[in-house]
């Protein structure tokens, strides 16, 4: 009989800028050129999916449990990686993890850029002393913003 497991595999996430600042005098030039790369092992897991909202309210698209992983949501433990992509041109997309009690954290995407999150947790007072459980991802843009989520999880 055929092997039909699949393979945890390696995840690798590689960020490059790009920035030379010309001089008149060549020797003056500045390079602002970094490349880092993260890995990220043992990954069994991943979701991408775009997602197309409705209007401009504030929408869960994922959540996070301590061990349920009915009805989509995902193993907050075992979340490694968490990409979310604006896939509009033009307007600003609102994203954050939330804890659903007294702690939410949020920012502002710009148009065709993203956001990455390598854990669950956020802390919306700031002290930031007290990181809490993610219960949700949330984004609020507007009606037919398209965006793109990947998450990776072992």
């Amino acid at each position: 009989m055929a092997d039909t497991d699949l393979n945890a595999a390696t995840l690798t996430v590689t960020i490059t800028e790009a920035l030379s600042i010309g001089h008149d005098t060549t020797a003056d030039a500045r390079d602002f050129a970094q490349t880092c790369t993260h890995t990220y092992g043992s990954i069994i897991n991943s979701t991408k999916k775009i997602i197309k909202l409705v209007n401009s309210n504030l929408v869960e698209i994922i959540t996070f449990s301590n061990d349920d992983v009915n009805n989509g949501m995902f193993v907050r433990g075992d979340v490694r990686y968490i990409r979310v992509t604006n896939l509009d041109g033009t307007d600003a997309l609102q994203v954050g993890l939330d804890d659903e009690a007294s702690d939410a954290c949020y920012t502002s995407v710009a148009a065709n850029s993203s956001i990455m999150y390598t854990s669950v947790v956020c802390e919306g007072g700031n002290g930031g002393t007290t990181l809490d459980n993610a219960t949700a991802l949330k984004v609020k843009g507007i009606a037919n913003q398209q965006l793109e989520v990947f998450i990776a999880s072992v």
